[in-house]
């Protein structure tokens, strides 16, 4: 099915929330679906965990239920996002069909309980997701108030060490390799002499660590992954369903590859929450716009939409009008659609008294009050966003799943440390967020995109460089791109296999250098920092260096712009710039901390006169979306403290109406959204 028959992909949806009415009382269906039109909110999204009452004995379905309630929501206009249940098969299922149970590392199986308890290579669970998803479809997929389907519920299984999927894996080594003898010499499998005489042989990583086999099995697992949800697209499809279909992502969740997974959605989507103390990716705009530009990457380009979006009653009370910047920041970045979680608040088990707009007792308070507020913004500027598109990027950051899984076992340092295998994201961010402070609006790029789109592309710890990917690069910068490399980049194969050549290996021509020495700083070497900077390359120092690169040059005309100042690695080049067909390499031979980034990025972008698409003061950001020549430009202030700046002319605020010029102050959390006036 193409695009053009899929309805409501390029559409501007709103905002909606999470309904889970088979966890509530029949008799509190009517409040809840009243308080549900009076927040103003256009779209529930529902079923994702409801299989048990969908299907409560093998083969007896149970619909009328969700038929009632989709009713009661149908009169008060809401439209229904509805999910497969797949996430959480039945007790039936289980015990019935064991075999459906992952096994973890340690060897253990899973039992009943939580969810994501199920083996992607279990035929069983295969024929059971076919049997409720066909049926959903056939009552569903002509109805008119559905939205959009769902599948499943944050996509990725346990990785699973059964029987079953090491022979599976054993069958996949066979066909990717082909012979035993390459197999080994890929993957180097001659340390400590433990070859394999045959693919029988194989293990699991678990008894066998090693970087190339983790890699291999990442590999294998994700393959495995995708095509076990791509069987329940597939059914939707040829059950008739003409609305889209998509997920709700977990972001950066390093067990399958996003972009090979998204070829067959026709939206990316999701979960986001941000409102917290610790969040992942840098300060909350910072977080806001990596969580935003890794879901756009995925389909490389086109806006997208958040299934899952915080909006209170969780660890952190949120601020007076946060909710509302966050939602209309993403909506200024290019999202269609925001569902908050959740509407009702679940009564007990493991998310017991969280994330509910309203609790158990249905009385409405502060953060209903806000939706309300931020329903009735959303339904000021729809007409104006609907089917624009954000500003173009010009510059991006290359993501790729092989450095994703690498890094989620093999740190190598702490600044790729992070919570749940999301080191490489982690570590990426940094960068990308002290670019996004200089107002630079960045996407996230994956191997198969047009890099030709962009002026610039940032590939900060591209340890894992296939020959393939280099030479795209190669040809970017060829074309007279910019392409910017840091430290810890361009060591390994796809089989995570060092190069037998000096990083950055296969572009050691490109840049002009060569690394053949590295490692991260030591303590007996004492401070080391970064000066002696180019005349035109105007930076602060930036701090304490944590990793060097001891950098050599090897072509002639090679600019240094910044050397190490250390005694014991004085004059060694830290940061360099060379020409290379129609474009720019510029290199970073070092790790530093994030004011290092920031002021390392501030003097990249000025030298590369990369300006933003609205200039402001620091501390106030801009995101842009067009449609034609119309700019709707939304200014927000992401912090608890007011600021102002003076808008080069005279301006529309969409959300109030006033006419803006002079100096203009956003109080905490503010946002404006705003047309050029032109008389």
């Amino acid at each position: 099915m193409t695009s053009q028959t899929v309805k409501g992909i390029n559409s501007f949806h709103g905002i909606g929330g999470a309904f889970f009415p088979e966890q509530q009382p029949r008799s509190a269906w009517r409040e809840y679906v009243s308080l549900i039109a009076r927040a103003g909110l256009s779209f529930v999204r529902m079923g994702e965990f409801a299989w048990d009452k969908e299907e409560p004995r093998e083969g007896k379905y149970d619909l009328a239920w969700l038929d009632e309630i989709m009713g009661m929501l149908d009169k008060k206009h809401v439209r229904v996002i509805l999910c497969t249940p797949t996430a959480v098969p039945p007790i039936w299922a289980c015990e019935r069909y064991p075999e459906m149970f992952p096994v973890r590392e340690d060897g253990k199986p899973y039992g009943f309980g939580v969810r994501r308890y199920t083996c992607p290579t279990s035929p069983a669970y295969h024929r059971l997701c076919e049997g409720i998803v066909a049926r959903l479809a056939g009552r569903y997929a002509k109805n008119r108030q559905v939205l959009a389907w769902q599948i499943d519920n944050e996509l990725g299984h346990p990785f699973c060490f059964c029987p079953r999927c090491l022979k599976h894996f054993r069958e996949w080594c066979a066909k990717r390799f082909g012979t035993i003898r390459r197999f080994n010499d890929s993957l180097c499998t001659h340390f400590l002499g433990q070859t394999f005489g045959d693919f029988s042989e194989v293990p699991f990583p678990t008894t066998y660590p090693h970087a190339g086999l983790w890699m291999t099995w990442q590999k294998f697992f994700s393959e495995m992954t995708i095509e076990c949800f791509y069987k329940q697209i597939r059914t939707l499809r040829s059950s008739g369903v003409t609305a889209p279909i998509t997920t709700n992502y977990m972001t950066t969740w390093f067990g399958y590859d996003h972009e090979a997974m998204s070829a067959e959605l026709d939206v990316t989507a999701g979960d986001h929450y941000s409102l917290n103390d610790e969040i992942l990716f840098g300060d909350t705009f910072q977080h806001d716009m990596f969580a935003h530009a890794y879901l756009r990457g995925m389909k490389h380009g086109g806006n997208i939409w958040f299934h899952e979006y915080q909006w209170g009653r969780a660890r952190n009370m949120p601020l007076r009008g946060e909710t509302r910047w966050s939602a209309l920041t993403q909506i200024g970045r290019g999202a269609d659609l925001i569902n908050f979680f959740r509407v009702d608040t679940c009564p007990n088990g493991i998310e017991r008294d969280g994330y509910g707009l309203v609790g158990v007792h249905r009385r409405p308070g502060r953060i209903f009050s806000e939706i309300r507020k931020l329903s009735g913004d959303v339904a000021k500027i729809a007409k104006s966003i609907e089917g624009s598109l954000p500003v173009p990027s010009k510059a991006a950051f290359l993501f790729t799943f092989e450095n994703h899984v690498d890094f989620a076992r093999y740190a190598k340092h702490d600044s790729f440390s992070g919570g749940a295998g999301n080191g490489y994201a982690a570590h990426m961010s940094r960068h990308f967020g002290a670019l996004t402070r200089c107002n630079i609006v960045c996407d996230i790029v994956y191997p198969n995109d047009d890099f030709s789109k962009y002026e610039i592309i940032v590939a900060p710890g591209l340890y894992i460089l296939p020959r393939h990917l280099a030479e795209k690069l190669r040809r970017f910068v060829a074309g007279g791109g910019t392409l910017v490399m840091s430290s810890i980049s361009g060591i390994a194969d796809e089989h995570a296999k060092v190069w037998d050549v000096p990083a950055p290996a296969n572009l050691t021509d490109v840049f002009g250098i060569e690394m053949r020495d590295y490692g991260a700083h030591y303590c007996k070497a004492g401070v080391v920092g970064i000066g002696g900077f180019a005349d035109d390359f105007s930076c602060e120092p930036p701090g304490e260096v944590q990793w060097i690169d001891e950098i050599k040059l090897m072509k002639r005309g090679v600019k240094i712009l910044a050397r190490f100042e250390n005694r014991f690695f004085d004059g060694i080049p830290a940061v360099t710039a060379a020409k290379y067909g129609k474009g720019k390499a510029i290199y970073l031979g070092a790790i530093l901390d994030q004011i290092g980034y920031e002021r390392f990025y501030r003097a990249l972008a000025a030298w590369l006169k990369l300006e933003p698409e609205f200039e402001l003061p620091e501390g106030l950001f801009a995101t842009v979306r067009q449609k034609g020549r119309k700019k709707i430009i939304f200014i927000n202030n992401p912090g608890p403290e007011s600021r102002s700046f003076c808008p080069p002319g005279a301006y529309l605020d969409l959300l109030t109406g006033k006419r803006l010029e002079g100096t203009v102050t956003l109080k905490q959390f503010d946002v404006l959204v705003l047309v050029k006036c032109f008389s």
